[in-house]
């Protein structure tokens, strides 16, 4: 049975409005009205929003199999729809930031698309999963995710299994903060969005040196959390007075650690630090350079350094906004945590979780109609109304 004989027409209301400006762009009439009701299924199902359960409880009539094969095997293209809803937002409440985040989604078996059992140090253990990338456009009223990647493990190199999935050819497993930059030139070149802070935390996954220097490469503007302070490469070198720190040439180069504790000349700021546990701590400003590739010459950066009251040095954020105050940058820093704390709504409300599906495809599918659907709720169709994003 084809998806058009079975999918009826519904009323007109903002929802159906919505999903027809948003999804203007699917060529089929039937992939519009699918996408419609797979839409209304994550703003208003209860509990696990499995596509069985949509299809019950929207259409009222057995039709999951259509919406499964809407959603995982269906030609639709996604960035399109991603690119329509980061202009929505960006006219509507322009953002202040765009803020990366991780996405792990717990599974069971070993066949959805990039799944292995691997350790995660945000957990502290052993998990079966998979990884997400999201990129979020965050306003000052909430944080919308509207980018999306899947990290493949290089166990998923082999034919076979990459054709179980229906991996296209040209999506190879590669790191994390390569595709990261990816999505966040997409951004900028493909999509045209304004140019804004990218806020990130590499903390914990270790691989801050190589995103700052592609962050850097890139000439997008950034602040980093990162593990350690930049490499001994990185560092500047030590001056001998205040006025030589701001002015002077660079003599004697010392390791990371030796030049926090060596600096005397250093600016701190009793502001609000990213952590409000951390209330009585300080932020230290001091310069540093970013490594290029390729023998090009290091770029200037800034290393903004938490201070405990006992004096140790706790958190180090790198950022290239040289100009920017540093209550400033630490009130960017506060970006970071806040979006990880709304992507738990998608996981409650909005069906993040609940893709059932394998194949490459349908979990980009599956993780657009979720942005769609949170877009949607947060910011509301009467504002997207006037924003002529679709002409």
């Amino acid at each position: 049975m084809l998806a058009n004989d079975v999918v009826p027409r519904i009323a007109r209301d903002p929802i159906a409005s919505y999903a027809g400006e948003v999804f203007c762009g699917l060529p089929r009439v039937d992939q519009r009205r699918w996408a419609e009701v797979y839409l209304r299924g994550l703003l208003s199902v209860e509990g696990k929003k499995s596509v069985r359960k949509i299809a019950e409880n929207i259409l009222a009539m057995p039709a999951h199999q259509s919406l499964q094969q809407f959603i995982n095997q269906s030609p639709w293209r996604w960035a399109p729809v991603r690119a329509l809803l980061a202009r929505y937002v960006q006219s509507v409440a322009p953002p202040q930031a765009w803020v990366l985040s991780r996405v792990v989604i717990p599974k069971r078996g070993d066949r959805s698309v990039g799944v292995e059992r691997q350790f995660l140090p945000e957990a502290g253990r052993m998990v079966n999963c998979q990884i997400g990338l999201a990129v979020s456009l965050v306003t000052p009223a909430s944080s919308l995710p509207v980018n999306w990647r899947i990290l493949l493990p290089k166990s998923w190199e082999g034919q076979r299994i990459r054709k179980a999935a229906h991996i296209p050819d040209h999506v190879e497993p590669r790191p994390e903060w390569l595709e990261a930059a990816g999505m966040l030139e997409e951004m900028s070149e493909r999509w045209g969005l304004m140019r804004v802070p990218v806020v990130a935390s590499a903390r914990q996954t270790g691989n801050g040196t190589a995103l700052l220097r592609e962050l850097a490469a890139r000439d997008l503007p950034f602040l980093v959390e990162v593990a350690e302070p930049p490499e001994p490469a990185a560092v500047p070198h030590a001056p001998r007075s205040r006025s030589r720190f701001a002015r002077g040439p660079l003599e004697k180069v010392i390791t990371a650690r030796e030049y926090l504790h060596a600096l005397t000349g250093h600016r701190h700021h009793a502001v609000p630090v990213a952590s409000p546990a951390a209330r009585r701590s300080f932020v230290r400003s001091s310069l540093t350079k970013i490594p290029a590739a390729n023998g090009a010459p290091p770029k200037a950066a800034r290393l903004l350094t938490e201070i405990a009251p006992g004096g140790q040095a706790v958190r180090f954020w790198v950022t290239n906004l040289m100009d920017h105050r540093i209550d400033d940058l630490m009130a960017l820093a506060r970006l970071e945590p806040r979006s990880r704390e709304d992507m738990q709504k998608l996981e409650q409300n909005f069906g993040l979780r609940d893709f059932e599906g394998r194949s490459f495809r349908g979990w980009h599918h599956h993780m657009t109609m979720v942005s769609a659907a949170y877009v949607f709720a947060t910011v509301g169709w009467d504002a997207l109304a006037s924003c002529a994003c679709c002409s």
